[in-house]
């Protein structure tokens, strides 16, 4: 078997675990081979939850530029609900922001159910949450269930928690947002 073809077959198992992931309505991002993402920064569009269901993920733009235009254009007229870090105090820098394109959508008691993207599962080490998204669960567990932790703050838009502690740090499987 020469180079290329085996290379091809090498991608075919990737390929269809993205396509069935597609299917199921969870994002896959833009993975690679080796897991990595296409950009230290993402931004991900959400829409509501139907039923106590997971979020529907409507868009996601990646880019190893904050400033890039792509970029900007992809976060310009979102809310902006939550920020995740890959790592603890965001240092060194990778961000994914979970936004909202109507004003509309803002928290409420209902809120976001999310679930990582498979670049993102089990690596968020710290959060922050805006536009009044004050109570956060996350769970280990792919259908908010297993271990879980939370936080609240009546005080202002929600936590601010820039490393999720040595427990839940690299577990998360699934979240919940809320009002």
């Amino acid at each position: 078997m020469n180079a290329r073809k085996g290379a091809e077959r090498a991608r075919r198992p990737l390929a269809m675990i993205a396509s069935v992931l597609l299917i199921t309505g969870v994002s896959t991002g833009a993975a690679t081979a080796d897991g990595a993402h296409d950009g230290k920064y993402c931004v991900v569009e959400v829409g509501k939850s139907v039923d106590g269901g997971f979020s529907p993920v409507k868009s996601q733009t990646c880019s190893n530029d904050p400033t890039s235009s792509a970029f900007r254009a992809a976060a310009a007229p979102d809310i902006l609900l939550m920020e995740w870090f890959w790592n603890a105090y965001n240092n060194p820098g990778d961000v994914t922001r979970i936004v909202v394109s109507d004003a509309d959508q803002r928290c409420d008691s209902s809120g976001y159910r999310l679930r990582p993207n498979l670049i993102w599962g089990n690596e968020i080490s710290g959060f922050y949450t805006y536009s009044y998204c004050r109570e956060v669960t996350i769970y280990d567990g792919y259908n908010r269930d297993g271990d879980s932790q939370y936080w609240y703050d009546g005080t202002g838009d929600g936590p601010n928690v820039p490393y999720v502690g040595d427990w839940m740090n690299d577990r998360t499987s699934s979240l919940w947002i809320r009002a």
